[in-house]
């Protein structure tokens, strides 16, 4: 078991870490801006909470579920506190990324997949307008011609 003060000390090196790979990433692919930093700021917050409940979790053996008496008297397995908090707190870390424009679902949406039905040397042409059906060149004969008098 560890102290607050040992926990603390272990969640901000884990924070400073995160901060500069967060940035060096963002550096490296060129994504980064100075507007993102209140961005980035939530980000690091929400991983604040998300390392101190997976220490909390990971101290007590990584419990998955825990005897929970009803009123009744039964008691039945449920999904330990800790455990939802950590999957929460993961679903919103990963959100934040996405965010950021860090996960690969950025990546994907950029991709163009199959090809171009045109061969290599051939251009790609528009069609030609379609020829009138007789409808269409009755209508055309009987509509009032533009600029004459009714």
């Amino acid at each position: 078991m560890t102290t607050k003060a040992q926990r603390k000390a272990i969640v901000d090196e884990k924070i400073t870490a995160e901060k500069a790979r967060i940035l060096h990433i963002m550096q490296l692919s060129d994504i980064y801006t100075i507007t993102l930093d209140p961005l980035i700021e939530s980000y690091l917050d929400i991983f604040e909470i998300y390392q101190y409940k997976f220490l909390a979790w990971k101290e007590k053996g990584f419990p998955e579920t825990q005897k929970y008496t009803n009123k009744s008297g039964a008691t039945n397995p449920s999904k330990h506190p800790l455990a939802q908090q950590v999957e929460t707190w993961s679903d919103k870390k990963i959100k934040a990324l996405d965010l950021l424009g860090l996960t690969n679902k950025s990546v994907g949406s950029k991709k163009v997949t199959g090809g171009s039905t045109a061969r290599m040397n051939e251009e790609i042409k528009r069609p030609e307008e379609s020829h009138m059906d007789e409808f269409t060149k009755h209508r055309n004969k009987w509509r009032p011609k533009e600029g004459a008098n009714l």
